[in-house]
């Protein structure tokens, strides 16, 4: 299929935060070229203010948006808009004008996912110097005041399967507020029932509420550690230096946050197979390794020297001489 800015576009974006950040990569990319686009996504409307010059829409229900557009959109074929009344060859009918980026070879690829979005605008939209911004920047009127010391924790996922022991997520906690920072627990609202036990470990789980105030939140702190998920991609977005933890080597080097630095750790590869490594991850990811990726990452960065307190039964290493850029 042959693309043109003569032509209109929806994009019926992913219900994960992570990958609809992702594809507007392509969508800014494409509206900067001018090419007509409109975004139809259930997460981000509440993020519409952050993208002043995108056309962003709530998700519809089936297939009603399809007939308005030339082209069709989608990053993985979960996310195609099809009715449940249509008959299959409606169905055809849809898939005909449809485009579904992970059909693309270009998209399978195992290298930062930022950069195969960019790739994706060269090679198939024709794009000369693709970009890798997406179009977010905070609202105008906001004012944000940042806290380097803050390093917000966001330890669930959409997987469970994806997310690290949750007692490991307390030591890193406590050895971070050792340091000297201000680890703060950042939960949706409908994890925060299975998470008010943090408050007897020293740290009250909190949830700003919409995905605007958790943007904003984020955009406020220092750092952002966290499993693989949307949150990750959401902080690095907003600039903040990211370390996200991985099941495996090929799951961080395609998902590891692309914007701002970041590092996606994995445990040491013990298991043979895809198998056991995605099940017993967890498990042999230890708290000192996080920590050091942590603090490699401070020293990219070129972040200040922080005077370390050694945790008790926690093996941290010295962060007093951090000032020089390195990995």
């Amino acid at each position: 299929m042959t693309f043109t800015s003569e032509q209109t576009y929806a994009f019926v974006m992913s219900p994960r935060l992570g990958d609809s950040l992702l594809a507007m990569v392509v969508v800014n990319n494409l509206v900067r070229n001018d090419f007509r686009v409109t975004v139809f996504s259930g997460q981000l409307t509440a993020l519409r203010a952050w993208f002043p010059h995108i056309d962003i829409q709530p998700l519809p229900v089936g297939d009603a948006v399809i007939p308005c557009f030339d082209v069709v959109l989608h990053a993985f074929h979960a996310d195609v808009l099809v009715s449940p009344a249509a008959t299959a060859t409606a169905a055809k009918a849809l898939h005909a004008r449809t485009v579904v980026f992970d059909d693309l070879p270009v998209y399978r690829q195992v290298k930062n996912m930022v950069d195969i979005h960019m790739e994706l605008c060269e090679r198939h939209f024709g794009v000369s110097e693709p970009v890798r911004e997406n179009g977010m920047t905070p609202p105008t009127e906001l004012r944000l005041t940042m806290d380097a010391r803050r390093v917000i924790i966001h330890p669930v996922a959409s997987d469970q399967q994806k997310s690290w022991r949750p007692q490991r997520f307390v030591k890193l906690a406590r050895a971070l507020k050792t340091q000297g920072f201000e680890p703060e627990f950042l939960l949706p609202k409908t994890a925060l029932p299975q998470w008010q036990w943090l408050e007897a470990q020293g740290f009250r789980p909190t949830s700003p509420g919409s995905l605007d105030a958790v943007a904003a939140r984020i955009a406020e702190s220092g750092w952002v550690i966290g499993n693989d998920s949307g949150i990750g991609h959401l902080a690095s977005n907003l600039g903040i230096p990211t370390v996200s933890l991985a099941m495996r080597r090929s799951i961080a080097q395609r998902w590891r946050p692309g914007w701002a630095p970041s590092r996606a750790v994995v445990a040491l590869p013990l298991l043979p197979s895809r198998f056991l490594k995605e099940k017993f991850w967890k498990f042999l990811l230890s708290t000192g390794r996080v920590l050091r990726a942590f603090h490699a990452l401070r020293r990219e960065c070129g972040a200040p020297g922080i005077v370390t307190r050694t945790s008790p039964g926690l093996k941290a290493e010295p962060v007093a001489d951090i000032r020089h850029a390195g990995g």
